[in-house]
């Protein structure tokens, strides 16, 4: 095979990861990968980088992703110029294949610049409510209440009224299909207002859970609700704990 042709076949692989080659190509593609191991690693690749794209969610190109989109144009690799001798070059599907390989590159690069930023922006999160946390625990007016209400379930109300808010933990609790543990703070005139829902760590242990706009409550309940909670309560409360005033 003439380096040439080799050259040609080396900018199939993005076609092929879209399974995008007419059955010809196909066959001397696979053919050539046999032999070949950087097509194999960049189909594989291609491949595990794009099946990001089922589950990546749609964001707002960030300031400053033009410059790495065309930062990957420029290393994306390009048809080698043609020997005199294969000075006639086939046209049609390749063309499109290599097209659709270069697409695959930029489409790619545009997914994981938004998979960055998604990561960016839990990363924030989380700090700030560590942050958050930290300054309840640490309020000189902090108070804390703990209950068990049944045998091996244990949970511990943190609550700052300087800071205008609580952290709830709770341990033993059994995981949910389909159904989520939700916290609720209680007023003095007996409307409930939603905390969040509480997440559990695969121990059945949760993930400290941050209610704001404590704003007086005089309790917290905690109750069983579908999927992604509810606006107010729909089941009896499985633990209420009063908060100390």
């Amino acid at each position: 095979m003439s380096r040439g042709l080799r050259q040609d076949l080396h900018t199939l692989a993005g076609a092929y990861a879209l399974n995008a080659l007419p059955a010809e190509d196909l066959r001397r593609f696979e053919e050539h990968m046999v032999h070949c191991e950087a097509c194999v690693q960049e189909v594989r690749g291609l491949a595990e980088t794009t099946a990001l794209l089922g589950s990546a969610a749609a964001e707002a190109p960030p300031e400053g992703m033009r410059r790495r989109v065309l930062a990957e144009v420029a290393h994306t690799r390009q048809l080698a110029p043609a020997p005199v001798e294969i000075a006639v070059r086939r046209s049609g599907w390749r063309d499109r294949a290599m097209l659709l390989g270069l697409a695959a590159s930029l489409l790619i690069a545009l997914v994981l610049g938004g998979v960055a930023v998604n990561l960016d922006r839990q990363v924030d999160e989380l700090r700030r409510n560590e942050q958050a946390v930290a300054e309840i625990l640490a309020a000189p007016d902090a108070t804390y209440v703990s209950g068990s209400p049944e045998e091996g379930v244990s949970a511990t109300v943190v609550a700052a009224e300087s800071v205008g808010g609580l952290v709830f933990t709770a341990d033993g609790l059994r995981p949910l299909e389909d159904r989520d543990y939700q916290l609720w703070l209680a007023d003095a005139d007996g409307s409930v207002r939603s905390g969040g829902l509480v997440r559990l760590d695969s121990d059945g242990s949760t993930v400290p859970l941050l209610a704001s706009g404590l704003d007086g409550a005089e309790g917290v309940a905690v109750t069983i609700e579908p999927a992604g909670g509810s606006p107010q309560p729909t089941s009896d409360p499985i633990m209420q704990m009063e908060l100390e005033g």
